[in-house]
């Protein structure tokens, strides 16, 4: 137990009070030298309490956390029977030179009873407020671990901006709590092409940003061959690593800048979109079942020509799955018009997310979004 002040000077002002509840019931005329005693007591009585509780706290492991207030509240009474004793026999032998005990003085036993009432009560707030404190910290201690973990994940991903020869990708990566189960990737291969990840990890929080970590790590040492070949390994390898309830949504798009050409496989992802002039949603066919469901999962690619202003727009399902104020989903009709009301430029993607926040109630799943405009 902590010796704290504030509970020191709580228990002088709860006996200055008593004292002057005593004065005012037996129609005695107040006097500070009385009022200083029933805060002198009122302090023996904390102290005797702290001093009880310090000695008691180590044996408080092998009682129930069910009967462990209990047993404070028990501590806190004999503390209180204690310290007045104390504290009254010390006021009595200073101004008389005699020893007595409240206990033995019929008249003293009301007070004695008051202040035991008062005692039980402070005891239990005070119980309260440590345990209310005690979750606060570790309320706080575990939002910081969160923030921390948010930050390394963060750091896990690419910059949010990317250019090279002949393109320039724009992504945004928003998590529904501290950390995320979207994330993207951005991959430079030897033949110059360039490879684009997003994905979906099942579940959300601690978890979800694990496994996410995880695939991301794999994900250049699978991704040497085709785009349906990077989804076959990946799955397989997904397969025994995942229990049942886990899996990875995850498309893969890879683009050669030097001639505009995109191939593009979908493992459980909302359709991207090709924005030249129309919103085109790309659809690849075949089995779309997300990563680490099933083994031997055959996967197909669809390919297409990016001429030099062309847009190419992945997104995880969060965005249009976005509930609406009147708790409908945001959908993909109203995403469409809404790209199609976006201006081209920089701020492309921002203005984009923007006007769908404009008509969503929140983010309770997480945003991801990349856009890849061919120069």
């Amino acid at each position: 137990m902590k010796f704290e002040p504030v509970w020191a000077l709580s228990a002088i002002a709860i006996g200055v009070i008593l004292s002057i509840a005593a004065s005012v019931g037996a129609g005695q005329p107040m006097s500070i030298e009385f009022l200083a005693s029933g805060g002198f007591i009122g302090l023996c009585i904390y102290f005797t309490n702290y001093l009880l509780h310090c000695a008691v706290t180590p044996y408080f492991v092998r009682f129930a956390p069910s009967r462990r207030a209990l047993v404070r509240v028990g501590v806190s009474v004999a503390g209180g029977v204690v310290g007045f004793e104390i504290g009254y026999s010390i006021l009595v032998f200073v101004e008389t030179g005699r020893i007595v005990f409240p206990l033995l003085s019929a008249g003293m036993r009301w007070l004695l009873v008051v202040t035991l009432a008062v005692t039980v009560l402070v005891a239990t707030l005070a119980h309260g407020y440590h345990q209310l404190r005690e979750r606060l910290r570790e309320t706080i201690g575990a939002e910081k671990e969160l923030q921390v973990a948010r930050a390394i994940q963060s750091r896990l991903l690419p910059p949010p901006r990317v250019e090279g020869d002949g393109y320039v990708i724009t992504a945004r990566n928003v998590p529904a709590s501290f950390v995320a189960g979207d994330f993207y990737d951005i991959l430079q291969h030897d033949d110059g092409s360039i490879g684009i990840v997003i994905a979906d990890v099942s579940g959300k929080g601690i978890g979800a940003s694990l496994i996410m970590a995880s695939v991301k790590a794999v994900l250049p040492f699978v991704a040497n061959g085709s785009v349906e070949q990077t989804l076959h390994a990946l799955n397989d390898r997904l397969v025994d690593q995942l229990d049942r309830r886990e899996f990875v949504a995850l498309a893969y798009a890879r683009f050669q800048p030097s001639t505009g050409t995109l191939r593009l496989a979908n493992a459980g992802m909302p359709d991207p979109y090709l924005i030249s002039g129309s919103i085109t949603p790309i659809v690849v066919g075949g089995e779309r079942l997300p990563l680490g469901v099933k083994r031997d999962v055959r996967y197909e690619s669809v390919e297409l020509q990016l001429r030099s202003g062309d847009r190419f727009f992945l997104l995880s399902d969060g965005i249009p799955e976005a509930p609406r104020p009147n708790g409908e989903q945001f959908g993909y009709d109203a995403l469409r018009e809404t790209l199609a009301r976006v201006k081209p430029g920089d701020g492309w993607i921002d203005d984009m997310l923007e006007r769908v926040r404009a008509q969503v109630a929140g983010v309770d799943d997480d945003w991801t979004a990349v856009v890849l405009e061919r120069s």
